[in-house]
């Protein structure tokens, strides 16, 4: 059974947008903890039900090792950002003067006019300015991941009882089979698309870290953390190859490793999510090119950068929740990408 939408309640739908997109601005930060919250606690059960299937973990061993494996890689990325971020500011004045001259250098290879010094178009003010902002970050960073450890706490307390409290948000049996379809597939779909961009996001970070490694780049560990990251955001993540690229440019002082550096994380970040994740995820991530960015510029724009991570899943989310609502299939197969082909058989 659908719901039905139609000319008489089309405005009635239009109201109920323009408040849910009100409320996404407005309780930006309560939700956006609360659907970190989700992931990590999707990546949680998808981890235990792997070491159940394949290293045959009973559940009470299964449990607390996939939190512990969550727990300390979270650490383990928190650990690398403070040490790696204090040692690239105290060599930043460093990097900062070699940048120059490397601009100023190419500029008169290239028979340019000289730009502005950068000392020119950051001033002190502005730079302290940064400072006091990214303090202010860090702060409401650290509130952001205690908020997101209450709500993993609350969701495993209350995960067993779930199913029984959907079950009676509807009186209709075949309403409720079908709500509990939908959660399952969106349950689905998100634990498979986690545990791939995880796998792969670890790869390329495996990548970023050995090839910066023989080139003899420093803070390695930093840019293959951030290449980590970066994997998670489609599409424009594969500009963050730049960063590390010009790293190596600096500290070298040479153009072939940048372009070293540039060409192959880019080649590995083009084959891992666009090539590998296709055949490890098929169809189960159905999103259109186009789909996919409006998805970013959305979530970026009410969400800022929380919204670049949450963007595909819920969107993928809201595209299965469209799909069983009679009115909005249109939203689903617009933003869906091709249907899988199906094979012909030849006539004899």
């Amino acid at each position: 059974m659908q719901a039905d939408v139609d000319s008489r309640n089309l405005a009635g739908w239009l109201l109920s947008g323009v408040i849910v997109l009100g409320l996404l601005v407005v309780g930006r930060p309560l939700l956006v903890p609360f659907a970190f919250a989700l992931l990590i606690w999707a990546v949680l059960n998808a981890l235990t039900d792997a070491l159940k299937l394949y290293a045959r973990f009973p559940t009470w061993l299964a449990w607390p090792t996939s939190l512990a494996l969550v727990i300390g890689s979270l650490y383990a990325i928190a650990r690398i950002m403070a040490d790696e971020t204090s040692a690239i500011a105290a060599q930043a004045p460093g990097y900062y003067a070699k940048l120059e001259q490397l601009t100023n250098h190419w500029l008169h290879f290239l028979r340019l006019g000289p730009l502005p010094a950068l000392s020119d178009l950051f001033s002190a003010s502005g730079v302290a300015d940064m400072l006091g902002q990214a303090a202010a970050s860090a702060g409401g960073l650290l509130f952001d991941v205690g908020l997101v450890a209450v709500y993993v706490g609350f969701l495993l307390a209350e995960q067993n009882h779930l199913p029984g409290k959907l079950a009676k948000l509807d009186s209709d049996s075949s309403r409720r089979d079908e709500t509990g379809r939908v959660i399952h597939a969106i349950a689905r779909q998100l634990q498979a698309y986690l545990g791939v961009c995880t796998l792969l996001s670890a790869v390329m970070a495996a990548a970023t870290y050995a090839l910066l490694r023989v080139l003899g780049v420093q803070f390695a560990g930093f840019w293959a953390l951030v290449m980590f990251l970066a994997n998670y955001i489609p599409t424009i993540g594969g500009a963050a190859v730049f960063l590390p690229a010009v790293t190596a440019l600096i500290q070298l002082r040479s153009l072939s490793d940048f372009v070293l550096v540039g060409a192959v994380l880019f080649g590995v970040h083009f084959v891992l999510m666009n090539i590998v994740i296709n055949v490890m995820l098929g169809h189960a991530l159905n999103l259109s090119p186009i789909g996919m960015i409006l998805a970013l510029s959305f979530w970026g724009l009410i969400w800022g950068i929380s919204g670049l991570f949450l963007a595909v899943p819920l969107t993928s989310a809201f595209v299965i929740v469209c799909e069983h609502i009679k009115g909005l299939e249109w939203f689903a197969i617009a933003m869906s990408g091709p249907p899988p082909r199906r094979a012909t058989r030849k006539r004899s």
